[in-house]
């Protein structure tokens, strides 16, 4: 068994324990095998810094997330917008394909029916 978990494995467990409120902290921490006190410090470093605040300050890996991924709200903001609108795109069949003059464009998933 690894004595440390990586960030990804320390925010994994964090979501679960928020995702059941009706838990008691001593009982998720007795069936993930981890102390209370290192729960509490993760959801602390984790509030404070994200999945990078829980990155040990020793370990080899300093960046957690990959390299060049923008860390600011905005692009968080910007990505959000680009998915609501492929999603919706997508509710109406359509689909954006490049043409060969390498221009975008809208296509139709399905011919619309015309009964």
């Amino acid at each position: 068994m690894a004595k440390h978990k990586n960030p990804l494995e320390k925010e994994f467990l964090i979501r679960q324990y928020k995702s059941n409120p009706g838990i008691k902290i001593r009982d998720f921490c007795v069936k993930n095998n981890i102390s209370v006190g290192a729960l509490q410090k993760w959801l602390k470093q984790y509030e404070e810094g994200g999945i990078e605040g829980l990155a040990r300050a020793d370990a080899e890996i300093k960046e957690v997330l990959p390299e060049g991924i923008d860390r600011t709200e905005e692009a968080y903001k910007r990505e959000i917008l680009k998915l609501r609108i492929e999603n919706e795109r997508l509710k109406k069949n359509y689909t954006v394909q490049t043409n060969e003059a390498g221009e975008q464009e809208y296509v139709r998933l399905k011919v619309k029916n015309s009964k």
